[in-house]
């Protein structure tokens, strides 16, 4: 029975109205518009609801799924994402046989309904042994698209059966199995997912993609170096108002960096506190909806890197306050890690920049760190000093008196070397015994990934003693500028043998 010819069948829309009627989330009228928001993303328009009558809505998004080819399949994973599997299974016995069920039957794309009715078994059946947050971000990664989370491996696999192919002719659903497979923890459930997989290649002529994708997955692991991340980018307007912009990305899933867009914020240099507040509830939100992963991996709290300009690298931004529930409002820096970046280096499109940042980058996670010192007393100069850092690559750090005077020019000539990591005491001058101190913590990490978490304890310390030499933790400033991890610009390099792929534009909302 075609589309056109089920559009006008009166039983059929009849039985249609009466499920949905039944259904617990279309009860409200907040309710119905969610499901009017969820079915007009699937087939790729807008239903309109009056939100008056619960069954003239009903009737409204029954002929809007029956009007469009697969619309009914579409409808079929609404009802599976928002009211569940026996609920949909319900609005299925009503359709006609290809309409959504029967076997040998082909929905539109590449994967018949006896393909979809196999994965949705298996998938049931791995469930006890499945990560749903894992499965999606797994799948969200390798096709770089925003896919809701929340999504239970079934229900995801619903959500991508009638996207394109990839270029490979690969079908996102299939790439569903995939990662279920790769992330389930029983081995005879892994076998049976991956066999689906192999065997639906096999018929398509696609085994030689299927293998390269899993090869590339191999050489792609997750870096257990990178947390869930806050980017906040702070771009002061510079009209004489005092406002600021403040620009912040989410980056949500640990071990990829993969930041995305929130909403930018105009405040004041002293607002941007409770701006930050407002995106750490946005981030919490995100990594809630993805707590539901029961393999009892416990992830650290997530970075909150600020990306300031020059005129702003010396503001307490770790000292910035936080509060949760009726508790006293806390230091970011007493349970984040909290790191600065360069904004103009971030925005700069000069590619011999980008060269030596990469290079120097590179030279500290292989050599360590190889620390030039600068202090404002010394005799050799600024000048002397800034021309033996761009001479000598073998420095991948720098230690400096506060950013002040003289010394500002001295931070930029830092960033301007390509430098990514330097440290200074943004009270005025890094004493000596204040230097001995940051040497320790540089000699107390097996691997320079660790840097930031010791910064975190030093700065952790200090709010929690008020004297002794660990107070310097209170006002350390730590530039932790990664040249992988950009946001807000493409990279040159991107498709390069040495570079990652960076942060996409895509809103996450």
């Amino acid at each position: 029975m075609g589309e056109l010819k089920r559009a006008s069948d009166p039983a059929l829309l009849l039985g249609l109205t009466e499920t949905l009627c039944e259904l617990s989330c279309m009860q409200e009228p907040q309710g119905r518009l969610v499901f009017a928001d969820v079915l007009g993303q699937q087939l790729g328009t807008t239903v309109e609801l009056r939100c008056v009558r619960l069954r003239e809505d009903a009737v409204t998004l029954s002929r809007a799924a029956l009007q469009v080819r697969g619309g009914t399949s579409a409808l079929v994973a609404v009802v599976r994402i928002l009211e569940g599997m026996q609920a949909a299974t319900g609005i299925e016995r009503l359709l006609p046989y290809g309409a959504v069920g029967g076997p040998a039957q082909f929905l539109p794309g590449p994967l018949s309904q006896q393909d979809v009715n196999t994965a949705r078994m298996l998938l049931d059946q791995a469930a006890d042994a499945l990560s749903g947050p894992a499965v999606r971000d797994g799948v969200a990664d390798e096709l770089g698209i925003y896919i809701p989370v929340g999504l239970t491996p079934p229900q995801l696999l619903s959500h991508l059966l009638e996207l394109n192919t990839q270029p490979d002719g690969l079908p996102p659903a299939v790439l569903v199995m995939e990662h279920a497979a790769a992330s389930v923890r029983v081995p005879s459930r892994r076998r049976a997912l991956a066999a689906w997989a192999d065997d639906w290649a096999r018929r398509a002529g696609l085994l030689p993609a299927l293998d390269r994708r899993r090869a590339d997955r191999l050489r792609n692991r997750p870096d257990p170096s990178v947390p869930p991340c806050l980017v906040v980018m702070v771009e002061p307007a510079r009209d004489g108002t005092g406002e600021i912009v403040v620009r912040p990305w989410l980056s949500t899933v640990p071990g990829r960096w993969h930041p995305l867009p929130a909403e930018p914020q105009t405040t004041t240099l002293d607002g941007l506190g409770a701006a930050v507040q407002r995106c750490l509830r946005q981030l919490a939100q995100l990594l809630s909806a993805q707590s539901e992963d029961t393999s009892g991996v416990v992830h650290p709290p997530p970075f909150i890197e600020f990306v300031l300009p020059y005129d702003l690298l010396n503001h307490d931004v770790a000292g910035l306050t936080h509060q949760t529930g009726e508790g006293r409002p806390l230091p970011l820096a007493l349970r984040y890690g909290v790191h600065l970046r360069s904004l103009e280096r971030m925005r700069s499109t000069d590619p011999l920049l980008r060269r030596q940042w990469q290079e120097r980058w590179r030279a500290l996670h292989r050599q360590g760190v190889q620390a030039y010192e600068w202090r404002q007393a010394s005799a050799a100069g600024a000048d002397r000093w800034q021309a033996t850092l761009a001479a000598e690559p073998r420095y991948t750090a720098a230690v400096l008196d506060a950013p002040d005077g003289e010394a500002s020019s001295v931070l930029r000539a830092v960033i301007a070397a390509g430098i990514g990591l330097a440290i200074w005491d943004r009270r005025g001058a890094f004493h000596a015994e204040r230097r001995s101190v940051m040497s320790a913590v540089f000699a107390s990490v097996a691997s320079v990934e660790q840097l930031p978490h010791a910064i975190q304890r030093l700065r952790r310390t200090a709010e929690l003693h008020e004297e002794g030499p660990l107070l310097l933790g209170r006002h350390i400033a730590f530039l932790w500028d990664d040249p992988t991890r950009l946001v807000d610009q493409a990279d040159p390099w991107e498709n390069g043998p040495d570079t990652d792929t960076f942060g996409s534009e895509e809103s996450w909302t």
